[in-house]
């Protein structure tokens, strides 16, 4: 059901057509430059965030592509560089919408630190350019970085807790909107 990916240069002007090491010199400073931004990153000494640049992979979709699937293995986390994306859950036959993303949101983010399926899906809303970073590689960062283990899970963490406040909100803005809210009992 996944709809394959096209890899391309975004970078790529007359004067890097010449050089492509040139255009890839320049596709890894602008992706150091996005990754020092995120929460997950910044503040962390530049060596480890030059591995995150080097070790990532940038990736575009186009409109109605699936980023992620439910019920396929999580092994990986992106950073949404440009476009939107709408996250939804498949329940009870129903798609429902969870979250849209924006630019510079991060996520998939728990896929870094433990093997279980997506339990939800990202579709592009518009073409989508993101920056993949795979378990293995953000595993590797921290054997060669143990000293700042601890914090990129925290972060990791922290990551995931802002993002489940977020759709919280969205989720309760939804049904709070709606001309007649059922009623719930939380007891």
């Amino acid at each position: 059901m996944a709809t394959l990916s096209i890899e391309k240069e975004p970078y790529m002007t007359s004067s890097t057509a010449a050089n492509p090491e040139s255009c890839h010199t320049c596709r890894l400073s602008q992706d150091l430059e996005l990754l020092r931004r995120t929460t997950l990153l910044a503040g962390i000494g530049l060596d480890i965030v030059k591995l995150f640049a080097y070790l990532s992979i940038r990736r575009a979709y186009q409109a109605g592509d699936l980023l992620i699937e439910q019920n396929q293995k999580a092994d990986k986390a992106f950073i949404l560089i440009n476009g939107t994306l709408d996250v939804s859950v498949h329940h009870r036959d129903k798609d429902i919408r969870l979250q849209p993303l924006k630019e510079d949101d991060f996520f998939g983010e728990l896929a870094l630190l433990a093997a279980f399926d997506w339990f939800f899906s990202v579709r592009a809303v518009t073409d989508v350019e993101v920056l993949i970073i795979h378990r293995r590689s953000f595993q590797k960062i921290l054997e060669k970085f143990p000293s700042h283990k601890d914090m990129l899970i925290e972060r990791v963490i922290q990551l995931r807790v802002d993002r489940l406040v977020r759709q919280t909100s969205f989720m309760l803005d939804k049904f709070l909107s709606a001309d007649e809210p059922p009623v719930i009992s939380l007891i």
